[in-house]
């Protein structure tokens, strides 16, 4: 009974992403316990280092109607901090500039003169988001200069910038293709599960260079505002693969 009571109270209330955040983050320290006496015992290390990554972005959707129209090429460029908590495992994180995009299509009405006209809108979307990843990061042994990781964790992404290219192609003829400023349509914060697979290579006994590949998939809707036409509400969710290249110091 007291477990049972210990779980409603943990994710009473919450939508179905922030139950999953919390349930991975409460198996993570659970695997964390058995480390304890390690970390007492050894020296924390700490590892510095910069990363560049170009990535392929779309958004996805589960609105009535509306459907992905495509990828955007982006990047991401930023610092990251590698905290060494035994020999082999190391809590990553970072401050990073994420530049994403997704293009959109579906059915709305826009106006013209006085009256709402019916068409479809080819939604082009470009952002521009603060990043601040935190990850579970676990390493092989190394084989010669090499060594390998995966990691694991979370990203919490602030908007800075979000802009809409919309072309719209209506009934009898009639067309636009306006340019706005997006961030009224679209949430603050974009919350995200991040994983990562990649090879490190050691220059000499601090300076690393590594290479890898990672997936971000966002767990938050992050438009607002309803579609004119059917009146549902909008939703839609970014996610993005990226090349990840960098050195360590």
């Amino acid at each position: 009974m007291g477990g049972s009571y210990f779980f409603i109270f943990v994710f009473e209330g919450l939508n179905p992403c922030m139950i999953m955040r919390r349930i991975l983050i409460l198996f993570a320290l659970i695997c964390l316990l058995p480390l304890q006496s390690v970390v007492a015992q050894k020296k924390p290390e700490v590892k510095l280092g910069l990363k560049f990554a170009p990535n392929l972005s779309f958004m996805t959707t589960s609105t009535q109607g509306y459907s992905s129209n495509g990828v955007k090429f982006g990047g991401v460029v930023g610092l990251v901090s590698d905290f060494y908590f035994a020999e082999h495992y190391a809590f990553s994180t970072g401050f990073n500039f994420s530049f994403l995009g997704g293009k959109i299509t579906y059915a709305d009405k826009v106006m013209q003169d006085t009256s709402l006209v019916s068409g479809i809108i080819n939604n082009n979307l470009s952002f521009v988001y603060i990043e601040i990843p935190l990850m579970i990061k676990m390493f092989t042994k190394k084989f010669g200069k090499f060594s390998f990781f995966g990691q694991i964790g979370f990203g919490t992404g602030f908007r800075i910038v979000a802009h809409s290219n919309q072309e719209f192609i209506g009934s009898k003829g009639f067309s636009t293709n306006e340019q706005y400023d997006y961030k009224g349509e679209t949430t603050l914060i974009r919350e995200s599960v991040i994983v990562g697979l990649g090879t490190e290579f050691y220059l000499d006994q601090s300076t690393r260079l590594f290479l890898g590949f990672g997936y971000s998939n966002s767990l938050n809707n992050i438009l607002k505002g309803f579609n004119f036409a059917t009146g549902l509400n909008q939703k839609g969710y970014l996610n993005y693969a990226e090349l990840n290249l960098g050195i360590m110091f």
